[in-house]
């Protein structure tokens, strides 16, 4: 099933973290997306043990992603793959590189 709103998305991220929060928590990182469009909005992954979850929120981030809404949503999806979004645009990130790697091999899980 595809999923089609960011909300969506998010509302999946936040109840498999809670299935499972030890996996998460390791890497003890806060992830920003800030996402344009029609579907958009600012919202935060928090992989900390004390405040693991996700919320909308514009707070301070290791790392942080911007894209459309469009191309997030295709990223969850798997019909856009990771580096292409980065190597054409339609992905951006500024923080820490590494945990943007370790977040991308958490998601595949």
């Amino acid at each position: 099933m595809e999923l089609s709103k960011t909300r969506e998305i998010f509302e999946k991220v936040d109840r498999k973290i809670k299935e499972n929060p030890r996996e998460y928590t390791e890497l003890g990182a806060v992830y920003k997306f800030i996402l344009d469009g029609p579907d958009g909005g600012t919202w935060v992954i928090d992989l900390r043990k004390d405040t693991v979850g996700v919320r909308e929120s514009d707070e301070e981030a290791n790392c942080t992603f911007e894209a459309q809404d469009i191309h997030f949503i295709e990223l969850f999806n798997g019909s856009l793959p990771p580096e292409n979004a980065f190597i054409t645009g339609k992905l951006k990130l500024s923080g820490d590189v590494l945990l943007a790697v370790k977040f991308g091999e958490l998601l595949k899980r």
